[in-house]
């Protein structure tokens, strides 16, 4: 039976990538969907302007806009998720670093049963494409690792590409002050809840224009006391 499909979009400071990437969308997906643009921002992001432009002729694509000086991507996934209210919801990068023709095989995947389907870059038939050597490097490693020692489901747990029935991210609890390792964090929360996971290959690019939003050594204390809890709860 199909259900409803919402992708999200958290977006602060994306002036030059959030249109191009909705347009990316819009050609890419066939499966019907809604878009909620979540900007969760200081009052110089122009971001929410550039959306609500685009929205008055594009009635599938709405923005929740909130003005905090130090918005976070778990803030704007909170919101995300909570605007969500039944069927299926994907987080996508504003970025377009995710590749929008792998959310048809996703929503497919999904009805077959499944609660969760992670996108991965690692598995066979994925691939990283650019990006931080460094970040990448410690990125396959977390991602390998918690694969071997906890048994989750998935080859690429830190990556945001997941698409979630919403029964099972209403369990899930995201700090707002966390950053892009909430992705990780609700991933392992599906998990030991006993959500069903599957994982599909993709292909992920490294942005282009814009600025990176991610500090490897400004997160990685987070990343590692994710990383501890989910060995203590999996061997627990």
């Amino acid at each position: 039976m199909r259900i409803p499909l919402t992708i999200i979009i958290p977006a602060k400071h994306e002036t030059e990538t959030i249109i191009p990437t909705l347009k990316s969308l819009a050609t890419h997906v066939r499966t019907p969907h809604g878009i909620i643009v979540i900007n969760v921002s200081d009052t110089k992001d122009k971001t929410a302007n550039l959306v609500r432009r685009y929205a008055k002729t594009h009635p599938d694509v709405r923005l929740i806009r909130k003005i905090h000086p130090h918005g976070t991507f778990g803030m704007a996934l909170s919101l995300g998720f909570h605007a969500v209210k039944s069927g299926a919801v994907v987080p996508f990068m504003a970025d377009a670093c995710d590749n929008p023709k792998d959310i048809d095989c996703m929503y497919a995947t999904l009805l077959e049963g499944w609660d969760v389907v992670s996108a991965s870059r690692y598995m066979h038939g994925g691939l990283k494409i650019g990006g931080p050597a460094i970040q990448s490097f410690f990125s396959y490693l977390v991602c390998a690792s918690l694969h071997l020692f906890t048994g989750v489901p998935t080859s690429d747990i830190s990556n945001a590409f997941k698409m979630y029935k919403t029964a099972i991210i209403k369990k899930i609890h995201i700090p707002p002050e966390s950053g892009v390792e909430a992705s990780m964090m609700i991933l392992l929360q599906a998990y030991f809840s006993g959500a069903r996971i599957k994982e599909i290959p993709t292909i992920w690019t490294g942005r282009t224009s814009g600025e990176s939003k991610f500090k490897l050594f400004e997160r990685a204390p987070r990343y590692l006391k994710i990383y501890l809890w989910a060995l203590y709860t999996s061997f627990l």
